[in-house]
């Protein structure tokens, strides 16, 4: 089958939708659908089956607690409360069909499902095509989706037909794709191939599945406590009433949510051979929990990436020691361990082990017939699955840092990243050229407008529970505009505020502890143009024995004609990029700033601290540097003053890259040493303009450019992003990923412009 054109979006908190479902939200609205209530559910199922026995009772309070969290915390929109009302009563009425079906035909109680063959590996390693190829084999018995639909008949289907079933699943499979083709690119659901079991579990209302599709914290953590001994029961139970339909030798089951629950399972199947796939984390997680947001922007316009990339992290590690407790307490023999890369390079091999442990003949139609299912299952027939860990607060080191036993135990292969995939998870570091022209304030000023009106590939805004507490934040030039505002969001975020400024001392500190009810604020005063002054600075820092978490240098200049800083140097050039790398330099190699290449006072793991330069994306205007000159002063005036101050932002953003190289010994940060530019704000950075130009620009930036509230966002995610533990070498344009310019990505420029910036300074460090 060829393969789809459609690559999934990255917009998770506002999915695409069809016209149809966003008309009917939009009329929803107005008129919200009721409450779901258990005994509405009830009623409801018990009419449409014409029955009344649901059997085991169990299943009730699990029931109970799926649709309290659903009520209180799913927050669905009308379309996602009217197809999931839907599915609940579908699962009731499968448990009235099946409870009925076993009781007509009790012959059912003693069949023998014997040495199944189960699948219970990690999402996204594998385990979908080894599922497909080992039910292809004919002796095989897989559960199929549409079965998966409605396990047993429906009325005139007789004790063995299925037309109704099998029509009801494709219609299904239709408005999946037409109402999620995304999701459907992501995990296809396909009426006539084998589907995950843990949707028969669903009729017990004990299963991951809420969880992987739904917001219900308080049911997921509520699960975690009960034993699903009676699920498992209800599992064999429906396998029986699907197996006397249509036997096969032996079963071939599959779902991750087995992982956490192996004891129920294995109690239930106690010969089971038990094939868990492995893969290396980095290349799971993200797509995982993309995954799971394209599912829940199917009900509901509420995603948060970041939540989902807490809540699996933590879960997936929870199913490798669940899984792993049950190993070592006896079972290791059931087991039979698939890496994923022999999976991929030769999937007989890997199925001639599963069986010889299984005492299967892996026989010739069975190697016919997944042939036949390998030549079929083409990548990408569907669309391309586009995702980046970063969306989902998760970076490389702390997958890294939860996964590492794991992956060292199973000698899991790690997986390059210099692959075309690698370049699609990454997709928003656009390399391309942004379009930036600033040779002059009127194409400076336009420039910055049409940049506002782009969010593509955004990432999302940190929300109010990413804090800082504990940690010791310094900021320059934060008494007004973007620093000010960003000092204001930090210090909600419970930092310890210091703030490095020239005026507005104390003024400006005490209204930013008042506003955000934070007393944890300081001003010490630095003139950012004079040298001597930043080294007075940093020893105060020192002698105190401060530590410094997060430097964030901010303050920035644009004066209307060349000026001298006070040691001569042209005033952008020193404030910007030698003010900025003096304070780094000297906190890091008094240990202020704790690291393990200049003060040898320890790097923290994920805690490393971090370096952040607010740059501009006017750098991509520079067309280069004189290294050799850095910093001279040359006449300017206003109309060639913005190329100057692109030059200058070439220079600081070129520096974070050497900055972060040097603090990274061995490819390890020792620092996180990041750069952005917040876009275009409207800030006093243009107070020294002409005074002809005053009565335009400002109105102009007031009405057009972003409010410092708006523009700390970027700043702040740099910041405190978990996204950002452990990593180094970020630049952000708003909330977009980012390379910098060609120019600051050559090894050969960055590395004289970092060593002419550390002789200008060698005399102050």
């Amino acid at each position: 089958m060829n393969s789809s054109k459609l690559v999934t979006s990255t917009h998770y908190a506002q999915p695409n939708r069809p016209l149809v479902a966003r008309a009917f939200n939009a009329v929803g609205a107005f008129a919200p659908g009721a409450r779901i209530t258990v005994d509405s559910l009830l009623a409801d199922a018990q009419k449409s089956a014409g029955l009344y026995d649901f059997g085991d009772p169990s299943f009730r309070e699990p029931l109970e607690r799926l649709v309290s969290s659903i009520e209180a915390e799913a927050q669905l929109h009308p379309l996602g409360r009217t197809i999931m009302r839907g599915r609940l009563v579908a699962l009731l009425e499968n448990r009235l069909r099946v409870e009925d079906f076993v009781r007509r035909h009790p012959e059912i109680d003693a069949i023998s499902l014997r040495k199944p063959i189960v699948i219970a590996g990690l999402q996204r390693t594998g385990t979908t095509v080894l599922h497909r190829l080992l039910a292809s084999d004919p002796r095989a018995r897989a559960l199929i989706s549409w079965e998966a639909l409605a396990p047993v008949p429906l009325a005139g289907e007789g004790d063995r037909g299925n037309h109704k079933r099998l029509r009801n699943a494709r219609l299904a499979e239709r408005g999946l794709r037409a109402l999620s083709p995304e999701f459907f690119a992501v995990h296809p659901v396909e009426a006539e191939s084998p589907e995950e079991d843990v949707l028969l579990l669903d009729m017990a209302f004990t299963s991951q599945a809420p969880e992987a599709t739904l917001h219900v914290p308080s049911y997921a953590s509520w699960l975690e406590t009960q034993s699903l001994d009676p699920a498992y029961r209800f599992l064999r139970r429906a396998l029986q009433a699907l197996h006397w339909q249509r036997p096969g030798q032996w079963w071939v089951l599959k779902t991750p949510h087995h992982m956490e629950y192996l004891r129920e399972l294995l109690a239930v199947f106690p010969d089971a051979t038990i094939v868990q796939t492995h893969r290396d984390p980095q290349s799971t997680m993200a797509s995982f929990c993309s995954m799971v947001a394209h599912g829940r922007g199917i009900f509901s316009d509420r995603v948060d990436p970041r939540e989902v990339g807490r809540h699996w992290l933590r879960k997936v590690r929870r199913m490798i020691d669940r899984s792993i407790e049950v190993r070592d307490g006896g079972a290791a023999d059931r087991f039979v361990d698939v890496q994923y890369d022999s999976l991929v390079r030769d999937p007989v091999a890997e199925i001639a082990r599963i069986y010889a442990h299984a005492g299967v003949d892996f026989d010739t139609r069975a190697k016919n017939a997944m042939r036949s299912v390998q030549s079929r299952d083409t990548q990408h027939r569907y669309g391309k699955h586009v995702y980046r860990a970063a969306d989902f607060g998760l970076s490389r080191a702390i997958i890294e840092e939860t996964f590492a036993d794991y992956c060292a135990r199973f000698s899991i292969a790690r997986e390059a990243r210099s692959s075309s995939k690698a370049k699609a998870q990454t997709s928003s570091r656009d390399r391309s050229d942004s379009g930036v022209r600033t040779e002059n304030p009127a194409m400076a000023v336009l420039t910055g407008m049409l940049s506002l009106a782009s969010k593509k590939d955004a990432l999302a805004p940190l929300g109010p529970e990413h804090r800082l507490d504990g940690k010791t934040v310094l900021i320059t030039g934060a008494n007004v505009g973007l620093g000010r505002a960003v000092a204001i969001d930090l210090a909600r975020r419970g930092a310890t505020m210091i703030l490095a400024c020239r005026g507005g001392i104390p003024t400006a500190g005490e209204e930013i502890a008042s506003i955000s009810g934070n007393s944890k604020v300081e001003m010490l005063r630095v003139d950012l143009s004079d040298l001597s002054s930043v080294v007075a600075l940093t020893d105060v820092l020192a002698k105190r024995g401060q530590r410094i978490d997060v430097f964030i240098g901010n303050a920035g200049v644009m004066p209307a004609h060349a000026t001298p800083s006070a040691q001569g140097y042209e005033l952008m050039y020193a404030v910007h990029v030698f003010a900025n790398a003096l304070i780094a330099r000297r906190l890091l190699a008094s240990g202020v700033i704790a690291n393990d290449v200049f003060a040898h006072n320890g790097a923290r793991g994920l805690e490393i601290p971090r370096i952040i330069f607010v740059a501009s994306e006017s750098h991509r205007s520079s067309a280069g540097l004189d290294v050799a000159n850095l910093g001279a002063l040359v006449p300017y005036g206003v109309t060639d003053g913005t190329r100057h101050y692109g030059d200058s932002k070439l220079a600081l953003v070129t520096y974070a890259r050497g900055l972060a190289d040097a603090l990274s010994p061995g490819g390890v940060p020792s620092v996180g040493v990041h750069s952005l530019c917040p876009g275009p704000v409207d800030t006093q950075i243009a107070r020294n303009a002409p005074a002809f130009i005053k009565p335009v620009l400002g109105p102009i930036m007031r009405r057009a450019f972003a409010s410092p509230e708006v523009a700390a966002a970027p700043v702040s995610l740099l910041a405190a992003a978990p996204e950002l533990q452990g990593e180094t070498g970020w630049y952000l344009h708003m909330l977009r990923r980012r390379d910098v310019a060609p120019w600051a990505l050559d090894p050969s420029h960055v590395g004289a412009l970092y060593s002419r910036v550390e002789a200008i300074l060698a005399p102050y460090l």
